[in-house]
C-alpha cells in the first residue's frame, strides 16, 4: 500500500511539472453594451487570448475540437436580432488529429450580438449568458471552460 501511494505521488508530481504551463492559461473576457438606436443595443464580448494559444471559431465543425459558443439566457425583456458575429484574424488550418480543417483565433476575437428591448419603457435589465471555449496550443488543449457573464443595458 505504501509503495502504491508513493507511485501515485510521483505520477502526480510529474504531471504537474510537465504541464505547469497550462494551469495559468486563461482567456480574458471583457463585456459591454452600447445603445445603437432607439431600443436596440449592441452587446460586445471581447476575448484576449494568451500568447501562443488559440480558441476555435464558432464555425468550426462539431465533429472536431470544441468550437467557442456564446450562449444568451432567455430574458422576456429582450429579443436577439440576427446571428452572433465574430470578428478577428481567423486562421484556417488542417489538423491531422481531427482529420479536418478547423478555424481558430489567436490574440483576440470580438463577438457582437444585436438585441432589442421588448418594451417601450426603458427598463434596467441585464443580458446574461456564458462563453464556452477550449484553449489550445501546439497540439495540446486544456479542458473546455465555461464563463458566465451579466451585461447591463445602459
Amino acid at each position: 500500500m505504501k509503495r502504491q501511494l508513493i507511485n501515485v505521488f510521483i505520477s502526480l508530481l510529474l504531471l504537474i511539472l510537465n504541464d505547469n504551463s497550462g494551469f495559468a492559461q486563461k482567456v480574458q473576457f471583457t463585456y459591454a453594451s452600447k445603445l445603437v438606436k432607439g431600443d436596440r443595443y449592441l452587446i460586445t464580448v471581447k476575448a484576449l487570448i494568451p500568447d501562443s494559444w488559440h480558441i476555435y471559431s464558432q464555425t468550426s465543425p462539431d465533429d472536431g475540437p470544441n468550437p467557442t459558443r456564446v450562449v444568451f439566457n432567455s430574458n422576456p425583456l429582450i429579443k436577439l436580432e440576427g446571428a452572433l458575429n465574430e470578428k478577428g484574424k481567423m486562421i484556417k488550418h488542417y489538423e491531422e488529429v481531427f482529420d479536418l480543417t478547423v478555424a481558430y483565433f489567436e490574440d483576440s476575437v470580438v463577438y457582437t450580438q444585436l438585441v432589442k428591448l421588448n418594451t417601450k419603457q426603458r427598463l434596467k435589465t441585464n443580458v446574461t449568458g456564458s462563453v464556452e471555449y477550449m484553449l489550445c496550443t501546439d497540439g495540446r488543449c486544456l479542458s473546455p471552460t465555461k464563463e458566465k457573464f451579466s451585461i447591463e443595458l445602459k
